[in-house]
């Protein structure tokens, strides 16, 4: 269980300065053919080489499903393994075919139909109805290549049409169950095909009465299985995870020691007749009636109905109960069985589920055309606590909720942080695509930074190609360059990943001794998510507690309801998830779980702590009568702004150091304390201005630096506050404890040497360029990129040429004021020193008089190739080379 190892057992320092494999990124490696023991080496190696610790090998959809689980698959399966292992590499089981966990490339279906997703449909009308036009329109916007995958033939079809409710009720108002009338019994199928079915009802609806039927049927041709059945999952591992492990043998668990699960979920389909408040079908399994009514204490059939319409004032709460019962059932059948079988296997069970809220703040401000109640996609509470280590997913280079999210629950279950899975999605044309070729170095650098700051333990690449696919193909998924591109090892900067791996890693490994600095718990609105749906404000109530409290420089974290019954209040304080909250919010929360909750968030007030809501009041507790008012210290009824976050904040003691940022913008922050007294601080820039903020911490305080460029530690000194000068992209890790002892002074943090910018010498005239080390040399401009001046499809490394001549010996400096993207300097034949990110300043050394050899190689994105003649490329090129001149400065004397 190597994987889950973070570490504990060494020494911080020795950590900080050599990471382990828990804190290094690591990739999905992409295998679109089976690759030979020499590719697997060759590429394995190169990982190692780029600072990548842990690999998960993925087969995609230009593999073909023929050659997936083969005995040649198996074999090079192991052989990767093997090389890997002895290279000090950790490779993770990626448990399926592309992705969506479960289906084994469609082998889990093969030969057993009944594991097939079955689902329920329903229609409302007057007697005689039909169920037609099924869609996954999910599916069918990511296109052909996607639909022949999940669909054998690309053909949705249908079997086993099955009545399995039928519900007599008014057209208009509903007060009450008992105004509903159950005539299931009274309603069949009359006519099916495969696509459609048709019932009636032996009797008629009276006026002003409407007849709702829910009929159940099974997909012929899906390859998804049906997730409320535990045999499905039973016949995943035994044809899609039983394969790999008995062929691993003995590298099981090391270096093999985790599976990795991928979305699990059914079809998201809409049908002609859809209706209601439910967006999507439900997954249907013989064994959900009898659950759900032992849930709900209410008829199968009737708060079926519930899902749909108002049926009165208990609809909320049977809401609320049958999706917590549907979707217990669900992780139970899938999950557990998956957890049961790695623990049988002594190794890790990890992953993701669909996450609504991926690149958004809000709940549900990724994946707004499905309902995410429908999947595993809404109890990420109790999600988590069937996995031993917690994974998210993220797409895009924004901060997001993930991260935050997925510590939170990570916390909540006895553990901490998590790793991000990273993806890309095109932006830069409406024509959708996987990927951007145009991203950069320092662009995810940044990312990365900021998903450690929001509970990232691990940053996981999507993907790493074998191979970058065909030319004049921009088909998405098929053709490898599509498939998720970047394939960051055919960026030209990709020998500069090992720069980025090296450093972030450190950054992880730094922050993991403390516990973070959070005044601020978020209740996860579960049961309000479940009764009211993903369009309810609770999901954007959610986006703007969270964009507003880390504007201010306050982190926070979400807790449980299961967490707030359980926490202890200590000196007015909540103390929950082995975190210290001052605050409890409550986003547009409308239902409890219980009544234990209003008890635990009235002691937490009597005993002095902070409660506010926002939004929508409290309306339903599920175990209990009508809520006592008012719940919260105070309600805002509208959504929360900068002035309400300032005014919650103003309530709120400060516990630890104080960092106040004297600049517009505010740094990145996270702020943790450590058991024995220590501090940790980090802060980032993500802006292409410098920064300043103030530390202050108590009287005065002992500091440390922890530099994640070298590893190493530095003390400081004793200070009464501490000035930290932050330049572009600059990030500082430092260590802080509160001292009555030494003599405290004034100190200044800044990374930059002292230049004479009065003597900067531009350097505009005298440039050549080659395109590529064999390729002739012509005059160039250093004041716009290359692509502007005659290599508008040239992605590499650019070599740019000037005969320097210096005239005053001294110490030198060269700044590059813009380079696109990265550069390695060299000065008279040898390597200066190579940046991947700003700033693009380099220390010459001491220059004599006279002339010398400069050469700077630089290279971009793989965007102008790899767009060109497609429609993806969007209306400017990708920005390469030097785009400003480059200047001379001497060091001050």
């Amino acid at each position: 269980m190597d994987q889950i190892r973070t570490g504990q057992d060494i020494d911080p320092c020795d950590l900080f300065e050599n990471p382990t494999a828990a804190f290094r990124p690591s990739a999905y490696w992409f295998w679109h053919s089976i690759p030979t023991q020499e590719v697997c080496h060759s590429q394995l190696s190169d990982f190692k080489l780029k600072g990548i610790g842990t690999i998960l090998i993925q087969a995609r959809l230009a593999m073909s499903r023929d050659d997936y689980l083969s005995p040649a698959y198996l074999e090079a399966y192991r052989v990767a393994a093997g090389i890997a292992g002895k290279l000090g590499l950790k490779i993770g089981i990626y448990d399926d075919y592309n992705w969506i966990s479960g289906h084994a490339g469609g082998r889990t279906v093969a030969g057993r139909d009944d594991l097939r997703e079955r689902h329920l449909f329903w229609s409302s009308g007057h007697g005689r109805g039909q169920i037609s036009g099924i869609q996954p329109p999910f599916t069918r916007t990511m296109g052909a290549d996607i639909v022949e995958w999940q669909y054998e033939e690309s053909v949705v079809e249908w079997c086993e049409w099955t009545v399995e409710a039928a519900l007599l009720h008014s057209s208009a108002g509903i007060d009450g169950l008992d105004q509903i009338v159950d005539v299931t019994a009274r309603t069949s199928i009359v006519d099916s095909d495969g696509v459609s079915c048709t019932y009636a009802f032996d009797g008629a609806a009276g006026d002003g009465q409407m007849l709702t039927v829910f009929v159940s049927a099974r997909s012929t041709t899906s390859r998804l299985i049906n997730y409320l059945l535990p045999e499905a999952a039973e016949r995943f591992i035994e044809v899609g995870l039983d394969p790999l492990v008995e062929t691993l043998g003995d590298l099981v668990p090391d270096p093999v020691g985790f599976v990795f699960y991928d979305q699990p979920a059914a079809g998201f389909y809409k049908w002609d007749q859809i209706s209601g408040c439910l967006g999507n079908s439900l997954l249907f399994a013989p064994s959900l009636p009898d659950a759900v009514s032992g849930g709900t204490l209410e008829p199968f059939a009737k708060t079926l109905l519930a899902l749909l319409r108002d049926v009165g004032p208990g609809t909320l709460r049977l809401r609320a109960r049958f999706y917590a019962v549907y979707s217990a059932l669900m992780n139970e059948a899938f999950s557990g069985t998956l957890r049961r079988w790695a623990e049988g296997r002594g190794i890790v069970l990890t992953g993701h589920e669909i996450l609504p809220h991926i690149s958004s703040w809000s709940l549900n401000g990724g994946f707004t055309s499905i309902d995410p109640r429908v999947a595993l996609a809404v109890d990420f509470f109790g999600i988590d606590a069937l996995r031993h280590e917690t994974a998210v997913d993220s797409n895009n280079f924004v901060a997001q909720l993930a991260p935050k999210l997925g510590d939170s629950v990570a916390r909540s279950n006895g553990r901490s942080r998590c790793v991000v899975e990273t993806y890309a999605s095109a932006e830069r044309t409406p024509v959708r695509a996987a990927g951007q070729w145009e991203l950069t170095l320092e662009t995810m650098r940044a990312q990365a930074i900021r998903l450690y700051c929001l509970g990232t333990r691990q940053f996981l690449w999507h993907g790493v190609y074998q191979t970058d696919g065909h030319d004049d193909d921009p088909t998405p998924f098929a053709n490898p360059r599509f498939d998720f591109g970047p394939g960051i090892n055919f960026e030209p900067w990709w020998s500069y990943h090992d720069l980025f791996a090296q450093e972030t890693a450190r950054i992880s490994a730094f922050i993991e001794p403390a516990s973070p600095r959070t005044p601020v718990a978020i209740l996860y609105p579960l049961h309000t998510a479940f009764a009211e749906g993903p369009h309810h404000n609770h999901a954007t109530h959610t986006g703007a507690w969270c964009r507003g409290l880390l504007a201010e420089g306050c982190d926070f974290m979400f807790v449980s309801e299961a967490d707030l019954v359980t926490a202890r209040i200590v000196n007015g304080r909540l103390l929950a998830c082995g975190l210290s909250f001052d605050a409890v919010v409550l986003p547009s929360v409308t239902v409890f779980e219980t009544a234990k909750t209003l008890r635990a968030l009235d002691a937490f007030k009597a005993a002095g702590g902070v409660v506010w809501a926002s939004g929508d009041r409290l309306s339903t507790v599920c175990d209990g009568g009508a809520p006592p008012s008012p719940i919260a210290s105070t309600h805002i009824d509208h959504m929360p702004g900068s002035q309400d976050i300032t005014a919650l904040l103003s309530l709120l003691p400060l516990s630890g150091p104080a960092v106040v940022c004297h600049s517009l913008d505010r740094p990145w922050q996270w702020v943790g304390n450590e058991a024995d007294g220590w501090w940790r601080i980090v802060l980032f820039n993500e802006g292409a201005t410098p920064l300043v903020s103030v530390i202050s911490f108590g009287d005065s305080f002992d500091a440390e630096i922890w530099s994640a460029t070298t590893g190493k530690v530095e003390e400081a000194g004793t200070f009464s506050h501490l000035t930290v000068r932050l330049d572009p992209q600059e990030v500082r890790c430092m260590r802080l404890r509160e001292t009555a002892h030494g003599t405290a002074r004034e100190g200044l943090l800044t990374a930059q040497p002292s230049l004479d910018a009065a003597r900067a010498v531009p350097l505009v005239v005298g440039w050549s360029f080659a395109p590529g080390v064999d390729a002739a040399f012509v005059p160039i401009s250093v004041e716009s990129g290359w692509e502007t001046q005659g290599f508008a499809g040239f992605s590499g490394t650019g070599i740019y040429r000037l005969a320097l001549e210096i005239g005053d010996e001294g110490e030198w400096f060269l700044e590059l004021p813009e380079v696109a993207t990265v550069v390695v300097a060299h000065l008279d034949g040898r390597q200066i020193d190579r940046r991947g990110w700003r700033l693009y300043r380099f220390a010459l050394g001491r220059l004599i008089p006279g002339v010398h050899s400069l050469e700077l190689h630089v290279a971009n994105t793989a965007a102008n190739r790899y767009y060109n003649n497609t429609p993806y490329l969007g209306e400017t090129l990708d920005k390469s080379g030097l785009t400003a001149a480059p200047t001379l400065i001497p060091l001050k004397t």
